[in-house]
């Protein structure tokens, strides 16, 4: 009986696994406009993200990108932030220039491909997404 109980968890896995690979192929596409484009840009007004993170600029970036494949249709199972192209994914944000706020860019590793986030002096974010090879 226990055979058969774990054949068909292994089986579940197995479906559930699939289904988010699909997902993310799907957000891949809106994503990239049909996979016409290995990159693309998008733009989102900072009201957009209502909570502040104060110095939390990764959390920022993080919840800035859910708005964004939220807004283009994906499900939110299919993007992982914690996975890169080798495993473990590598984000971080830094200021280009010391002691310029407007020079700070984050860059985002997941599954999906990685994304650069930059502020604008008119409040807006922008978003460069581009996918993996």
């Amino acid at each position: 009986m226990n055979v058969v109980k774990s054949l068909i968890a292994l089986g579940l896995l197995v479906l559930l696994s699939q289904g988010i690979q699909a997902s993310a192929r799907d957000c891949i596409a809106n994503l990239t406009n049909n996979s016409l484009q290995d990159t693309f840009s998008y733009s989102l007004h900072a009201d957009d993200v209502d909570r502040d993170f104060g110095r939390d600029y990764l959390a920022e970036a993080i919840y800035t990108i859910r708005i964004l494949i939220d807004r283009e249709g994906c499900k939110r199972d299919a993007i992982n932030f914690g996975q890169g192209p080798h495993g473990r994914s590598h984000s971080r944000c830094s200021k280009i220039i010391r002691n310029q706020e407007h020079t700070r860019v984050c860059y985002i590793e997941t599954n999906l491909g990685y994304f650069f986030l930059t502020k604008d002096l008119l409040d807006n974010i922008n978003i460069t997404y581009s996918r993996w090879d």
